[in-house]
């Protein structure tokens, strides 16, 4: 134990300890620690446990340090502080939302906007005339030539844009006249531009080879004819164009050109576009001999064999559905004969019996040069 007041040794001076008494105390001192046991050893090195009390006592703690401590705890204390949210985490969170609430509003008005869009287009398309039996076919197109353009529209290809318009032509023949011949197609779509007016024939001729030609050949077949234009009426010009050609190796007279004799004689009617006077009559004036005949078989033959052609009206529904004209030009080795008609290319491109023709012909004229007559 320490020394008293009483007892402590005086130093020569009489004010304090001498240098041996000073080391005796620390000696004493250094030896009290070493006397305390191990367990109070280690616990006088540990930091005193109460945090507050410690700081408090080593003259740390002002009285700030509790107040800022207690003013945490408040924050903590609160809604988000119990959720351990911080206030960063706060300003992310109300970012968020901000953002979340301007992409609901943008793609709520695109939506909105959309479907006025969508109810506008639909209300265009309902106000659109439809056909009710083929919506490929135009608006106000008949209900029998829809149904024939059905038919062609499932099988033929390049019939769209001529479906789409077919209200707008003024004969519906032109338009069935692209379902039966596909290579007319492109002739019926320009028919609805096209001028009425002829080009030039520019092919050669010779005598004994008879030219097949169309009515809706683009040369002659916008021509205004009988009513209509020649490609679906010039049967008659275009035949007699024909048989002249072969008979006499010449061109000047072209459907075209005969076409105007025709119309200038009134030799053109609504039915078969051109009357039976047309042959014998405007015949006779470009050099050629007419006789008329009864149609059959015995007076192909014969017409052919004499170095002849037949001209022949064939009935409706035979090649075509409507009556018109057609050219008997040759006879065959095999007892066939054959014909051009200006309306069929599959009536064209085969032989027939002389019988088959004759039967299906309701007037008939032979025609031969002057010469040969």
């Amino acid at each position: 134990m320490p020394y008293s007041h009483s007892n402590r040794p005086q130093g020569a001076s009489g004010r304090g300890r001498s240098p041996q008494d000073a080391r005796t105390s620390r000696e004493y001192q250094s030896g009290g620690r070493a006397h305390l046991s191990e367990p109070r050893r280690r616990e006088s090195r540990m930091p005193y446990r109460s945090n507050r009390n410690y700081r408090t006592i080593s003259g740390h703690d002002t009285g700030l340090n509790v107040r800022n401590g207690m003013g945490r705890g408040r924050r903590r204390n609160g809604i988000l502080g119990r959720q351990g949210i911080s206030n960063r985490e706060l300003a992310f969170l109300v970012g968020g939302i901000v953002l979340l609430i301007l992409l609901i509003f943008g793609i709520s008005s695109c939506v909105r906007s959309c479907s006025a869009k969508s109810t506008t287009e639909q209300t265009t398309a309902s106000k659109k005339a439809v056909n009710k039996y083929d919506k490929r076919v135009a608006a106000g197109t008949s209900e029998a030539l829809t149904k024939k353009l059905k038919t062609s529209l499932d099988q033929t290809d390049g019939l769209d844009w001529i479906a789409a318009h077919a209200n707008k032509y003024s004969d519906q023949r032109l338009v069935e006249l692209a379902m039966r011949e596909p290579t007319a197609i492109p002739f019926v779509k320009g028919a609805l531009s096209a001028k009425s007016s002829a080009k030039a024939y520019g092919d050669g001729t010779e005598k004994g080879s008879y030219p097949l030609l169309y009515d809706w050949d683009t040369r002659w077949g916008y021509v205004s004819y009988a009513g209509s234009v020649m490609g679906v009426t010039g049967s008659g010009p275009t035949t007699l164009s024909m048989a002249y050609m072969g008979l006499t190796g010449k061109s000047d007279q072209t459907p075209n050109a005969l076409a105007k004799l025709a119309t200038s004689g009134k030799y053109t009617d609504k039915q078969t576009g051109t009357t039976a006077k047309f042959f014998t009559e405007v015949g006779a004036k470009i050099g050629l001999t007419v006789n008329q005949y009864t149609a059959s078989a015995s007076n192909v033959s014969l017409v052919l064999g004499n170095g002849g052609v037949a001209i022949v009206e064939l009935k409706a529904g035979f090649t075509t559905p409507y009556a018109h004209w057609g050219l008997v030009m040759s006879a065959n080795d095999d007892g066939s004969v054959s014909m051009y008609d200006p309306d069929s290319t599959s009536a064209s491109t085969h032989t027939w019996a002389a019988g088959t023709i004759a039967a299906n012909a309701s007037d008939m004229y032979a025609l031969t040069t002057s010469s040969s007559s």
